[in-house]
């Protein structure tokens, strides 16, 4: 592919336009595109897509610049990486001037006006929908964690029990984190996480046809009382970006990028609940790289790689 025959429709774009990018490149099957838009910082991915070219070597892509994303005026950034090769093409995005709102003038009165009954709230019509209590804090509880993990922390350090207290007003500790009971004792397990069981469930096939002989009319996320939700895998690009990064092609910044993504998108879940700021500049240990590296090359699984960025973040080594 050459970077002559990467291009756009329009050098600049206000909020709610159509961005068009196009190109031809030598085509290589089976080869996907991965395609980024950067904020002017390139600090935040704004867009991310992963498609495979025609068979003649074109390809064609439309995207909207709207959304919660796109907040920031200046140059954005179009990084496009295909078959060992990387090209940028940059434009500039300006918000719109919105108009001056005039206020409402206030309503006279007037003996003849009919007065009207404000409308209730949906909620005061009945009672309040009650939201999942796994879905009340994002990234609480983990999946990874087990729920014995939680109740020793609830139970021995009295910040952390007054923080859950605090958030979670009315409900007890195990009926957040623990596990629906049964009709098999002892399962599940509160020794043992939640992933636990959904791996074993979708990669052993006798202990998979164990539980839906057992649970025949449930999902194991029902019997465990975990959101699927809370299981999202990682989208197939981020395994390109992976590879891409251990072999050098994009940075160590446009890979962190791709790891805020999924940790906005809770496919990444961490234990602790506060903000902070997400540093691309930071140098990331090399193991790191080589498992990114043998999760490309399907050494490794998904899982695997996927607690190794955790690690890196629980323990502040990357920092968000």
């Amino acid at each position: 592919m050459y970077a002559d025959t990467l291009s756009i429709d329009k050098s600049n774009y206000t909020f709610g336009d159509t961005i068009r990018i196009s190109g031809k490149l030598s085509y290589a099957a089976g080869n996907f595109i991965g395609l980024q838009i950067l904020n002017p910082q390139q600090s935040d991915i704004v867009v991310i897509d992963q498609f495979l070219p025609k068979s003649d070597g074109t390809f064609s892509k439309s995207y909207k610049t709207q959304g919660p994303k796109w907040i920031e005026e200046g140059m954005y950034s179009i990084k496009v990486v295909y078959n060992e090769q990387v090209f940028e093409k940059q434009f500039s995005f300006k918000k719109p001037e919105l108009p001056i709102e005039e206020p409402n003038p206030p309503m006279e009165s007037n003996q003849n006006t009919t007065t009207t009954q404000p409308i209730k709230p949906l909620e005061s019509l009945g009672e309040k929908p009650k939201k999942d209590p796994k879905l009340i804090v994002a990234g609480f509880p983990n999946p990874t964690k087990s729920p014995n993990y939680y109740f020793d922390r609830y139970f021995s350090e009295n910040e952390y029990k007054y923080w859950f207290d605090s958030t979670f007003e009315g409900l007890s500790i195990f009926e957040v984190v623990g596990y629906k009971s049964t009709h098999i004792e002892g399962f599940p397990d509160n020794e043992k996480s939640a992933w636990y069981y959904v791996d074993r469930y979708n990669t052993e096939e006798q202990y998979r046809d164990w539980f839906d002989s057992q649970f025949p009319a449930k999902s194991i996320f029902e019997v465990l009382g975990y959101p699927e939700s809370l299981f999202q895998k990682a989208p197939d690009w981020i395994k390109n970006n992976a590879k891409w990064w251990s072999d050098g092609m994009i940075s160590d910044s446009e890979f962190l990028n791709g790891i805020e993504f999924l940790i906005k998108e809770k496919i990444i879940q961490i234990t602790y609940n506060h903000e902070s700021i997400f540093a691309s500049n930071q140098n990331i240990p090399v193991w790191i790289k080589n498992t990114a590296k043998w999760w490309a090359d399907g050494q490794i699984d998904e899982n695997e790689f996927l607690k190794g960025i955790t690690f890196l973040i629980e323990n502040k080594i990357i920092i968000i």
